[in-house]
């Protein structure tokens, strides 16, 4: 079930628990992640034992620590040492890491013990961040290929030019980024052509925002559709040969690799083909001078039309076009001016880490951004913002200066925030699953979580953030709020509105 606790705000969190038998002793249990890749256990355990165990030593129980292997798996135990009034008793904890689920035990305590509550809490925090700090270490130094079926062969992704990641950084999101952008621009510009400056970039804005769909359509790597709806991505954990030949050639191997994959490689439907793809793989690698071994692959399809088909449907929505982009970071994004002028961008980090539950949640905030016309929102306040610049407050700019853009800035990304929160509060009530948006959010966003929680000033300092979107402790306490039953709420924005400025004053109020 989705349990609710205090570890990092409440989000989704699978817990189970072993009642008490003639020989077993009643256990709390919680589930960390589940179908972990058979190549990255060892490396796992390693990373535990070397990031989690020497900080924490002086806490731990002397001679407590034991490592046994077993099945397709490991097992760590150790026991905490009795800390203060919160543990008066030594607490043992157990990990266990294998293919099916990475699961952290805790033997005896009685699931209804709330004396140990927060103990178990901030162990399981931080056994969760250095698992997620571990995957995160693999996709930074993984080499990744995105294949989707086209009519003629499979595309894998070329190498994007550094104006062709900025141009999709500035669409990506509530498009509160292309907007600033132009609010840059127009410092420049009012030097050359005065206040001509605010009619060409409202005309430049409007055009970008109307054609902004087939901008960010073209930005991805595979296009899938309803003839061809499967996307593989195939990842390889690169080793110190791997790693030294990319240092020393860089892109331009890369670029090549991915050129001959793109001749070769099919997408893999079946086991047998994800066989024949990793061998596909590791050929294009071999005969650039990389060496790799099948059980350094990892091979996921997914069928990513359906997963966005369905979400639209639940929005009595056309489905958008889609885009898959080749970055290792878990995100979505989407624009467009309406449901039949809009693109969906997903990213291969979000295809290989989050369940389809998950993905659904986060194409389904994405899609609330779209019906609640949000670009369309956006392009609107920062209009207006241009014209009463220099029409209408004027003076107010030449007196505050530089801090009348603070302010600009700020407001414009308030209203960012209003939108993002009412795109949560839409995928939560449409799809009726909040605790799949809020297990991805934790996933996105482990490390801002972590340090929301235990640095107290944080939690403040993330809401004067130039963000538009709220803190993530924040979402997702707020999306606990919001029963898988319930089938709709009120006005969704002024109910994003009255949230964020209780969650805004509730930081300001416990720093």
């Amino acid at each position: 079930m989705w349990a609710r606790g205090p570890s990092w705000g409440d989000r989704g969190r699978s817990v189970a628990t072993m009642e008490a038998t003639p020989t077993t002793e009643t256990t709390k249990q919680v589930v960390i992640e589940r179908d972990v890749p058979e190549p990255a256990i060892a490396g796992l355990v390693e990373f535990v034992n070397r990031y989690y165990f020497p900080p924490k030593m002086k806490f731990i129980e002397a001679l407590s620590y034991r490592k046994t292997e077993s099945g397709d798996g490991f097992e760590l135990f150790w026991r905490l040492k009795p800390v203060g009034p919160e543990q008066a008793r030594p607490l043992p904890v157990a990990l266990r890491i294998s293919k099916a689920a990475i699961e952290l035990d805790f033997p005896g305590l009685d699931p209804n013990d709330m004396s140990l509550e927060s103990v178990v809490a901030r162990t399981v925090d931080e056994i969760e961040a250095v698992v997620f700090s571990y995957f995160q270490n693999i996709k930074t130094t993984s080499l990744y290929f995105v294949i989707g079926a086209t009519e003629e062969h499979s595309e894998a992704p070329d190498q994007r030019s550094p104006m062709s990641n900025a141009v999709k950084r500035v669409f990506a999101g509530n498009t509160t980024s292309l907007f600033l952008s132009f609010t840059l621009l127009s410092f420049a510009l009012y030097f050359i052509i005065g206040v001509y400056t605010v009619f060409l970039l409202i005309s430049v804005q409007l055009v970008a925002l109307v054609i902004s769909d087939k901008i960010v359509y073209r930005l991805g790597s595979v296009r899938p559709n309803a003839e061809r709806p499967l996307v593989t991505i195939a990842s390889v954990r690169s080793n110190p040969e791997t790693l030294k030949a990319v240092s020393q050639h860089g892109k331009k191997i890369l670029s090549k690799i991915r050129d001959e994959i793109a001749r070769n490689a099919t997408v893999a439907s079946s086991a047998a083909a994800n066989e024949e793809l990793k061998g596909t793989v590791i050929g294009a690698l071999l005969r650039h001078g990389i060496i790799a071994s099948g059980s350094e692959i990892t091979v996921k399809t997914r069928n990513v039309y359906r997963i966005v088909q369905e979400v639209s449907e639940k929005f009595s929505r056309q489905t958008p076009k889609i885009t898959v982009a080749n970055a290792i970071v878990s995100n979505a994004s989407a624009t467009g001016i309406s449901s039949s002028r809009s693109t969906v961008m997903i990213t291969a980090g979000s295809l290989e880490d989050l369940s389809d539950e998950e993905l659904e949640a986060v194409i389904g905030h994405e899609l609330g951004h779209v019906k609640g016309h949000d670009p369309v929102i956006l392009f609107a306040a920062t209009s207006f913002e241009f014209l009463g610049r220099f029409f209408l407050w004027f003076p107010l700019l030449l007196y505050l200066g530089i801090f009348y853009f603070v302010l600009a800035f700020g407001a414009i990304f308030l209203i960012g925030k209003f939108l993002e929160t009412r795109a949560d509060t839409k995928s939560a009530v449409m799809l009726g699953n909040p605790g799949a948006l809020a297990s991805a959010l934790t996933k996105i966003g482990f490390r801002q979580l972590y340090r929301e929680k235990y640095n107290p000033g944080t939690k403040l300092f993330d809401w004067f953030r130039f963000d538009p979107h709220p803190p993530i402790y924040f979402r997702i306490a707020r999306l606990s709020r919001y029963s898988e039953k319930q089938k709709s709420v009120g006005h969704t924005l002024l109910i994003s509105i009255r949230d964020i400025i209780v969650g805004f004053f509730s930081a300001l109020f416990s720093a």
